[in-house]
């Protein structure tokens, strides 16, 4: 079975359309999955093959944040977590646990360390790393307080828990 159907994007990444082998469990266009990692494809085969989804979807969830800007205007954006998940707990086929997941690097969800050389180069990408990472958190505590509001769980899935579950080497 191929899981690359097309390669979209930029080739250094691995990009492309999962095809489903169960596409009554996907929530949305079955013939536009896309992935845009090699976790994401992981995430995807696990989603796809566990009996324990009973539905999934992909970036299909928008929730509203709000971020306040360098000039201290409040700007309003939308986040799409990467994926939503009904599962069915093992031993417990009545009840469904609706989960909303966001995979990241272990790395970025601590604070970045500042460089020991101070080169102009390296400074600005400490200073991006530090405005991704409050933004990251930002986004992320609307959306813990977003899902609470519907009964939902707010996760963030790390490469070390897929290596754990043999997910990904």
């Amino acid at each position: 079975m191929s899981y690359n159907r097309a390669k979209i994007g930029n080739k250094k990444y691995h990009q492309g359309y999962y095809v489903l082998i169960h596409p009554e469990k996907y929530l949305g266009d079955p013939t536009r999955v896309v992935y845009r990692s090699s976790w994401e494809l992981a995430f995807h085969k696990f989603c796809d093959s566990s009996s324990h989804v009973n539905k999934w979807s992909t970036e299909n969830i928008s929730i509203p944040y709000q971020i306040t800007n360098d000039i201290g205007q409040v700007e309003n954006h939308l986040y799409y977590p990467d994926y939503y998940i009904e599962m069915i707990k093992e031993g417990d086929k009545f009840f469904c646990e609706k989960l909303v997941i966001e995979l990241k690097p272990k790395k970025e969800l601590t604070i970045p360390a500042k460089p020991k050389k101070q080169t102009l180069k390296m400074l600005e990408n400490y200073e991006y790393s530090l405005r991704t990472f409050k933004k990251n958190l930002h986004k992320w505590a609307f959306a813990k307080s977003w899902c609470e509001r519907r009964h939902l769980k707010f996760l963030i899935i790390t490469d070390d828990y897929l290596r754990e579950r043999g997910l990904i080497p």
